[in-house]
């Protein structure tokens, strides 16, 4: 049996949140609307991360100085690698020490998941100590996208059905690996390579299965801390300069 003090609490959050992004529709500032959208979602994650992770939003970076597209929310651990902070938010993140990057939306719509297509591809083509475990679309770092709503009218038709229309490899190497749309599911390509699927409830339990497998999943890589070691000095060190021995 679930811990209905946890969930409660849990949905009295997502509640806010949902309030929240519907109010952020109405303002006509997509900049003030987005970073109302970003606050909201902070809000249901920030909760339920273990301490040793943090929130931020910004770019990711690799050791050369190439860089993903803008990103809405970044799930790092500075005990990894420190980001380059400009507020206590806003930042450019080493890609050894993000984990997560959510891209969130107010709907779902067919233009919001291609531009979630191609950040994902920009963040693919950053360079990382992994790139002999993640082939294809893989990477360290899991994007979700996520939306406090969808403009999807055609009856029968589901997002997950939007989603095959938009990218061909959804069966085999999906680009987009987790979509939470609240009100309508919870999908992911687990490591087994099948999607799995979470439907919606009034008691957004499409939301609580994405926060329970985010938190699953950061806790063995914080418990094993299975990722190679990142070295600083590659951040700072001259191009021309002699490593040693």
């Amino acid at each position: 049996m679930p811990n209905q003090i946890y969930r409660d609490k849990m949905i009295n959050n997502i509640q806010y949140a949902v309030n929240e992004a519907r109010t952020a529709a109405k303002v006509d500032h997509p900049g003030l609307t987005g970073r109302i959208r970003e606050l909201a979602a902070d809000k249901i994650l920030r909760p339920v991360l273990p301490a040793a992770f943090a929130i931020g939003t910004g770019k990711i970076v690799d050791r050369n100085a190439s860089l993903s597209a803008e990103t809405d929310l970044v799930i790092y651990n500075r005990d990894l690698l420190p980001p380059v902070m400009y507020s206590d938010r806003d930042g450019i993140f080493p890609i050894e020490s993000t984990y997560y990057t959510f891209e969130i939306k107010s709907e779902c719509s067919a233009s919001s998941l291609r531009d979630t297509i191609y950040k994902r591809q920009q963040l693919l083509t950053l360079d990382h100590s992994e790139k002999e475990t993640y082939k294809g679309n893989n990477a360290p770092v899991v994007l979700v996208f996520f939306a406090f709503g969808s403009d999807l009218s055609i009856e029968g038709k589901t997002e997950f059905a939007r989603y095959q229309e938009i990218d061909s490899d959804w069966k085999d190497d999906p680009v987009i690996r987790v979509m939470c749309i609240v009100g309508r599911g919870y999908w992911y390509f687990s490591h087994k390579k099948e999607w799995l699927y979470q439907r919606a409830t009034d008691t957004y339990d499409e939301v609580l299965i994405l926060l329970s497998q985010t938190v699953n999943t950061l806790m063995p890589r914080l418990l094993f801390n299975n990722r190679p070691k990142p070295l600083f000095g590659d951040y700072l060190r001259p191009p021309d300069a002699e490593t040693g021995e």
